[in-house]
């Protein structure tokens, strides 16, 4: 099912609790006013090539187009890619290492110029440039780079990317050196948006950048507001993907996140941008209110939680004292951390979400039949690592949820004698300079770091690959293999995946890979997420996109009883 043009997918349509989970709530055409949006955190970045938060990837669908996007469908559509800039999907040839895309004509930026397949080109080439642009996903790098002649991007060499071909302003061809299925999906990913050379300013561009979506950036306020108004060179008849229906988009940035709850509960925002979803006291408030309770939805939004162990930061580089914290982890009192069962996520102890075709049920490290710890277990572990009464050591987290989580940890492990210090980092830069910056890990030695994962697109690589791969570990920031695992095992298993086209093989070789990153036990997952998400009830439009787990902001309008209609 795909979206016609300019609108939602056909469907079901709903109201009350959990309704915009698989439906549309308030399906409308009507165009106009302001659709107000509100964030604890700021964006990552403007700069396409630079944004890995996946709140601001549904930004970036209302101010940027792709060759490929996730349609605005609320169904299982909305987990395959359809044509954006492209006229069609990629076409295949050599086996699956070259795909084909054809420019719409008439796709212009916020200046007028047209995009054409250089600039896609462009875009791809500044994907190399981590030096210049950390901070976004590079699965590109590997598929496209020629190991023998690295390609430093275009800010080192003027030498173009040689596996990426521009036969003419509205074909664009690129030459994997190995199949990759799911090529689709990396062309529908923000760092493939169009960027021209000549408006390139390297580090700079997120301050300036062209849009190619029907919004553009007039306003940003570091840490207070941004501000969308309309690109008056879209056209709606070339853009298949989105309706664009309010006339400005309004968001508010850096408030506490209990202050956020009480003034969207109040009104006086429409959604929750971030996603994060409402945090405990709010909660409470709404599930008591039977008003409030209608205008909320509680999707498993297929984001693992988890605890990542760092094998670089003593004394979790042996494994042994890496299984005594899974062993001593009171499960039940991590899941109440986050809101608890029916908020806060579906325990889990293994990695693929159950959507996944490799997910299996499974528990390397077992915690009693009460799931509150085998304490037995982890003592045994520290004492055959020469740790018989424990050690100090540091966790690192952001607030919110996050440090809830990191306390209930603290009191599971300290029973075995594990005394663990919380250090809190910045929300705004917590995965690109953060927990995410292998330095900084170092410097303030987190031995343990809390976080989340979302699939950067809906299969088993997109899943997991970014978590585990040892050549995806990024040194200059985002960098999503936190523990820096790099077992050529593993790798060989991941690029072994990517040549079978057997889905039960591959789906296998999949559960050989979580099965050997559990060996190392440098991941402790806690749940598969469940956020409630609150709407008021004059938001049109509204679902939760099945591909992002969160609600499509892109898709959504304003009704004529809204503030800001």
């Amino acid at each position: 099912m795909t979206a016609p043009a300019g609108g939602l997918a056909p469907g079901a349509t709903a109201t009350g609790w959990d309704a915009a989970v698989g439906r549309v709530v308030n399906p409308s055409d009507r165009r106009g006013g302001t659709l107000r949006l509100v964030s604890s955190a700021d964006v990552d970045s403007l700069d396409p090539a630079r944004t890995y938060y996946v709140w601001v990837w549904l930004l970036q669908r209302m101010l940027n187009r792709t060759l490929m996007a996730y349609p605005a469908d609320p169904g299982p559509g909305g987990l395959t890619p359809v044509p954006d800039l492209a006229e069609g999907p990629g076409q295949v040839g050599d086996g699956g290492r070259t795909w084909t895309y054809r420019l719409r004509p008439g796709v212009r930026y916020d200046d007028g110029t047209e995009v054409t397949s250089a600039d896609v080109r462009h875009a791809v080439q500044r994907v190399f440039a981590q030096d210049v642009l950390p901070g976004g996903p590079t699965y590109l790098v590997p598929l496209l780079d020629d190991p023998a002649r690295p390609y430093p991007g275009p800010y080192r060499s003027t030498r173009p990317l040689r596996s990426v071909r521009t036969p003419d302003e509205r074909t664009i061809v690129f030459h994997l050196n190995r199949p990759f299925p799911d090529f689709d999906h990396l062309m529908a990913q923000p760092c493939t948006a169009p960027v021209p050379r000549a408006a390139d300013t390297g580090a700079d561009y997120g301050s300036r950048p062209l849009f190619s979506g029907p919004y553009r950036v007039t306003a940003h306020r570091p840490g207070g507001l941004l501000v969308l108004e309309r690109n008056a060179h879209w056209d709606p008849a070339t853009d298949p993907v989105r309706p664009a229906l309010p006339d400005r988009v309004e968001v508010t940035i850096g408030l506490d996140v209990d202050e956020l709850d009480d003034r969207l509960l109040a009104g006086e925002f429409d959604i929750n941008l971030e996603g994060r979803g409402l945090q405990h006291a709010a909660q409470h408030r709404v599930r008591a209110d039977a008003v409030l309770r209608a205008h909320t939805d509680n999707p498993r939004t297929n984001f693992l939680h988890f605890v990542s162990i760092q094998p670089h930061v003593p004394p979790f580089g042996d494994v042994r004292v890496r299984r005594a914290v899974h062993y001593a982890a009171d499960k039940i009192l991590l899941q109440q951390a986050r809101g608890g069962p029916v908020t806060g996520g579906d325990l889990t102890t293994a990695l693929f979400p159950p959507r996944l075709p490799a997910h299996q049920d499974w528990d390397a490290y077992p915690t009693g039949p009460d799931l509150r710890g085998d304490l037995d277990a982890a003592r045994a572990e520290l004492a055959a690592a020469g740790l018989p009464d424990g050690f100090t050591a540091v966790i690192g987290t952001q607030r919110g949820k996050f440090r809830l989580v990191a306390d209930a940890l603290v009191r599971s492990v300290a029973r075995v004698g594990i005394r663990l210090t919380v250090r809190e980092l910045d929300v705004a830069t917590y995965f690109s300079l953060g927990a995410g910056h292998p330095e900084t890990v170092r410097r303030h030695r987190l031995g343990l770091i809390v976080t989340d994962w979302g699939a950067d697109f809906p299969t088993e690589y997109g899943f997991l690959a970014p978590l585990v791969d040892g050549r995806q570990i990024k040194r200059n920031g985002g960098n999503w293999n936190i523990p820096e695992l790099d077992d050529p095992f593993v790798n060989d298993l991941i690029d072994r995946t990517l040549h079978t086209s057997d889905p039960a093989e591959r789906a296998g070789l999949w559960r050989a890979v979580e099965r050997r990153v559990m060996e190392h036990a440098v991941l402790l997952p806690l749940v598969h997420d469940k956020t409630l998400h609150f709407r008021n009830p004059w938001v049109t439009n509204v679902y939760v996109h099945p591909a992002f787990g969160l609600y499509d902001v892109q898709a959504m309008g304003v009704g004529a009883d809204a503030p800001g209609a």
